[in-house]
């Protein structure tokens, strides 16, 4: 087996960027919420340069004080649903005014900022530790699954045009290995684990093979390899939470149509 050219760097990467996330991730609460409040704007960022060059800035900055003023309050209510919607609506007004991609800027906002809600939500929900751990764990696994996989054995391209590097193999090879994880971990660390939760597990691979597929796509469409050069190997901290961002989209639709609000560790967990 011949290792890429990037392997060792893309791994002293991925080690580094998973110390800094351990800590808070552990700790929780106001830790937690803190690492949120500094990577979600850095990430709305990326994603207003990746939308559009104009004034990408000037929406980064909408974007940032928009998610980081909801975050740091206790809970959803009035006032931080207001701000969120003055924040929503200047994106739009300021990137329609400045033919800056209002659409796909005003997007990336909501998308980011429903996906990092939900990653607060389910930390601190009980066993939040342990069902985000299983869930980030999945989809490191996945994504590493699939970039191991598809430089050994190479074979047919999946998916030319959106992204070149993606083959059969390492698609095949992220969802035997990514669902064998899930299965593996969280029926070790759960009592109410049944196989036949087996297919959130199915969900939670494929959402964020789309999910970096996804970016992908914007990427190319916009012209750009990277979303940022933050991480050697890996370029910005949107190219490393693509496959996470769309889990998180799915957790909270599973969470309401299993009716497990009380509770949304339990989506993972079994119930």
């Amino acid at each position: 087996m011949t290792l890429p050219e990037d392997f060792i760097t893309r791994l002293v990467s991925s080690i580094f960027l998973l110390i800094v996330v351990l800590f808070p991730l552990i700790k929780g609460e106001f830790f937690f919420k803190t690492f949120l409040i500094i990577i979600s704007p850095i990430i709305l960022f990326e994603w207003m340069r990746m939308a559009s060059n104009r004034f990408w800035i000037i929406r980064g900055l909408l974007a940032s004080i928009g998610i980081s003023s909801v975050l740091t309050f206790s809970s959803i209510g009035p006032v931080s649903g207001l701000i969120f919607f003055l924040i929503f609506l200047s994106i739009c007004i300021f990137g329609k005014l400045t033919n800056s991609s209002y659409k796909l800027s005003s997007f990336g906002f909501i998308y980011i900022s429903i996906a990092t809600l939900s990653i607060l939500w389910l930390r601190e929900s009980a066993q939040g530790f342990l069902s985000l751990s299983i869930i980030l764990s999945t989809i490191i696994v996945t994504d590493a699954s699939a970039y191991i996989i598809g430089n050994w054995l190479g074979g047919p391209k999946l998916f030319k045009i959106i992204s070149p590097n993606k083959t059969l193999s390492g698609f095949i090879g992220a969802i035997i290995f990514g669902v064998s994880w899930f299965y593996l971990v969280a029926s070790s660390f759960s009592e109410t684990f049944e196989i036949s939760h087996l297919p959130i597990g199915i969900c939670i691979v494929l959402i964020s093979i789309l999910g970096d597929l996804f970016i992908s796509f914007l990427k190319r469409k916009s012209g750009i390899k990277d979303a940022s050069f933050i991480l050697p190997g890996h370029g910005g901290l949107l190219d490393r939470a693509d496959s996470i961002l769309p889990v998180f989209i799915l957790i909270p639709i599973l969470v309401i149509i299993f009716d497990l609000i009380e509770n949304p560790s339990l989506i993972v967990l079994g119930w």
